[in-house]
């Protein structure tokens, strides 16, 4: 594990390629990787993702439609956002809040991408999503 460095996501390049990944192993059209090294394998020998080196185990959980899945970020990268955010807000710095550029467009942007197209980013964004 990282001593002090900052703990990072999965780096996704491609939202929809990896939302299309994501929904595929949801839906059982495709069976989910079984090693961290399986998953890596994919999303980086297609440039969909980048997964940092201090990940070393994948767990992938799929609830029912009658489980309310709670999923709690790390707590080491979550008191990291928190420090992160406060000291930002305190010295008033005008740093952006990290937000995939695809909600823009969805919201703002006079090129709109389709519903479907929009659904899949999402899919991508919240499977990597750690609440940082």
């Amino acid at each position: 594990m990282l001593a002090s460095a900052e703990l990072k996501k999965v780096e996704i390049h491609d939202h929809k390629a990896f939302g299309e990944l994501i929904a595929a192993y949801a839906t059982g059209r495709k069976p989910w990787p079984e090693t961290l090294a399986d998953f890596k394998a994919e999303v980086e020998g297609r440039d969909i993702a980048s997964v940092p080196e201090h990940l070393k185990a994948l767990q992938v959980v799929q609830p029912s439609e009658e489980v309310l899945f709670l999923r709690l970020p790390p707590r080491k990268m979550i008191e990291q956002s928190l420090e992160r955010y406060a000291r930002n807000d305190a010295e008033g710095t005008d740093e952006p809040y990290p937000l995939a550029p695809f909600y823009a467009e969805m919201a703002c942007g006079d090129e709109r991408i389709s519903h479907s197209d929009f659904f899949l980013h999402r899919v991508a964004d919240y499977t990597i999503a750690v609440c940082t």
